[in-house]
């Protein structure tokens, strides 16, 4: 039932997915996420994800941002701020569910001169009133190191936290650690 309910998420992105400017997978032992990602301007991105764990549950998502570059000088340091619609279901203590919908950001910076490493990070939070159903808060942090193999595909490394408070379910880890992630980019 996972891997059908894995394969459902994977179908429903692929139409995303058609017209995406960045495809994002990474994985560890236990989980799994797809991401996509479409500049509609300069300034506005839209994206969906999809994020499983073979014990924990899965997340899946969509997003809006508006983007660009963090100083008006150099544009090493780009950042968005926005807002996520995510359905939460968890496969802890029974089968708790609900919607979030978080707010927050990411930056990402690109070393001057070494324009092959950059550094990366996402927060994104769900206070009680902005949760629904089963869900009484959610949070999620991303951090990554990533070396840009060619112009337009990424290997990184990183590390995320994705916790959601349940009703009857006081606090759950969807995951916490390591990942391994290929970013392409069109």
């Amino acid at each position: 039932m996972a891997r059908l309910l894995l394969l459902a998420g994977i179908l429903a992105l692929s139409s995303f997915a058609v017209a995406a400017n960045e495809i994002d997978l990474n994985v560890n032992d236990k989980a799994v996420r797809l991401a996509v990602a479409v500049d509609l301007r300069n300034d506005l991105v839209v994206d969906g994800s999809y994020f499983y764990h073979d014990d924990r549950g899965d997340v899946f998502g969509a997003g809006l941002h508006v983007t660009g570059p963090f100083t008006a000088g150099s544009n090493a340091l780009r950042a968005g701020l926005g807002v996520r619609l995510l359905r939460v279901d968890s496969d802890i203590r029974g089968r708790d569910s609900g919607t979030v919908l978080p707010i927050g950001g990411f930056v990402n910076y690109r070393f001057p001169g070494y324009d092959r490493f950059s550094l990366g990070g996402s927060v994104y939070y769900s206070p009680d009133v902005l949760s629904f159903g089963d869900t009484r808060r959610y949070s999620e942090y991303n951090a990554w190191a990533a070396y840009s193999v060619v112009r337009r595909g990424q290997v990184y490394l990183g590390v995320r936290g994705i916790k959601a408070d349940f009703e009857l379910s006081p606090e759950v880890t969807f995951d916490t650690g390591m990942h391994l992630g290929l970013r392409l980019q069109f």
